[in-house]
C-alpha cells in the first residue's frame, strides 16, 4: 500500500456507541484501499471491547491487530453493550487474541513512519506511549518514535466552542490529555464536542441486518433506538478525508487543558481545531457508510 496514509486507531468502545461508528468508517476506508490500518488500541479495562472490535473487523472483512490496556478498572463497567454483542460474536466466532496496547503502539511506531494517530477516548494510551523508555522493540523513547514516525494525532477531545465545558475524553484522564499537549512532537487536530455534538447520525443502522455489529451495539447502547451524536465519526471522517472543502480548520495555535478538564486555547504552535461547514451534508455522509 505505498503511498496509501496509515492509521493507527484508538477508541474506548464501551461508555459510547459512537465509537463503533467510528470504527466502521476507518474499516471501510481500509477496505477499500484508500488508507492503510496498522493496528487497533482499546484504552478501557472492558476486556469485552477487544471482541466488538473484532465484530466489526470481520463484518467489513478487515484483519489489524488488537491492542488492549493493561490498566485495571479504567471505565472497567460501561458493558451495556460490549456484553450482548460479545456474547453474540462468540456464539460462532473465537475469542479473537489481543495485545498489549503499548508495546503493540510500540512496534508499529518503529516499524512504519508518515502515521496518522486517531484517538476518539481518554488519552491513556498515549500517555503510557510518551512515557515509555526504550525496550527490546526499540531503542527509543515514546516521545521519540512520536517524532520520527507520526505525521500528525487527531482528537476527538476538548470543546472549543464552550471553554467552561470539561468535556468526557478529557475529564476522564486529564493528565493524560495535559501530557500529551505538552510532550507530542506531533502536530495534534482536535475535534471538539461541539464538531459533533449536533451531527445526528445512526438513522440508517435500522434497515441493516440484525447481525449487524454497528447496528447491535447502538440498538442495546440506546435501549433499542438508532440516533446517536457523532463526535467520533466526525472525528475518523476528518482524518480520512481532511481535503474536503467544507472543512473549517482554525488558525494553528496553543492547546493545554486546566486540571479539571476545561479546555485552554492561546496564542502559540503545535494544534489547531476543526468543524465542518454543513452538518446536515455530513449526517448524509456518515449514515451512508456506517450502514454498509
Amino acid at each position: 500500500m505505498e503511498n496509501i496514509r496509515k492509521f493507527i486507531f484508538d477508541t474506548d468502545i464501551g461508555p459510547d456507541c459512537d465509537d463503533c461508528g467510528a470504527l466502521a468508517i476507518m474499516d471501510t476506508y481500509h477496505k477499500a484501499g484508500k488508507i492503510e490500518l496498522l493496528g487497533v488500541t482499546h484504552c478501557t479495562s472492558d476486556k469485552l471491547g477487544v471482541n466488538v472490535i473484532a465484530a466489526i473487523h470481520d463484518h467489513f472483512g478487515v484483519s489489524t491487530p488488537i491492542g488492549q490496556t493493561d490498566r485495571e478498572g479504567f471505565l472497567a463497567t460501561a458493558t451495556k453493550y460490549t456484553k450482548p454483542v460479545s456474547e453474540l460474536y462468540l456464539q460462532n466466532h473465537p475469542a479473537p487474541a489481543y495485545e498489549t496496547a503499548l508495546p503493540l503502539l510500540r512496534r508499529l511506531l518503529a516499524e512504519n513512519r508518515h502515521v496518522t494517530m486517531v484517538f476518539v477516548g481518554p488519552l491513556n494510551n498515549m500517555k503510557d506511549l510518551l512515557r515509555s523508555g526504550g525496550d527490546g522493540i526499540s531503542p527509543l523513547t515514546g516521545e521519540e518514535l512520536i517524532r520520527q514516525s507520526v505525521d500528525q494525532v487527531i482528537v476527538m477531545g476538548g470543546d472549543f466552542e464552550f471553554f467552561d465545558h470539561k468535556e468526557y475524553n478529557i475529564e476522564c484522564d486529564v493528565e493524560a490529555a495535559q501530557l500529551m499537549s505538552e510532550k507530542c512532537a506531533a502536530p495534534i487536530i482536535y475535534c471538539g464536542h461541539e464538531a459533533g455534538r449536533d451531527v445526528m447520525t445512526g438513522a440508517t443502522l435500522e434497515a441493516c441486518p440484525d447481525d449487524h455489529p454497528v447496528k447491535l451495539s447502538y440498538y442495546y447502547y440506546l435501549d433499542g433506538k438508532y440516533i446517536r451524536n457523532s463526535w467520533d465519526l466526525v472525528t475518523v471522517y476528518y482524518a480520512v478525508e481532511p481535503e474536503l472543502e467544507k472543512w473549517i480548520l482554525s488558525d494553528e495555535c496553543s492547546v493545554r487543558f486546566h486540571d479539571d478538564g476545561r479546555t485552554v486555547v492561546s496564542e502559540g504552535t503545535g494544534a489547531r481545531y476543526v468543524r465542518y461547514a454543513d452538518e446536515r451534508e455530513l449526517e448524509g455522509i456518515l449514515n451512508e457508510i456506517i450502514a454498509k
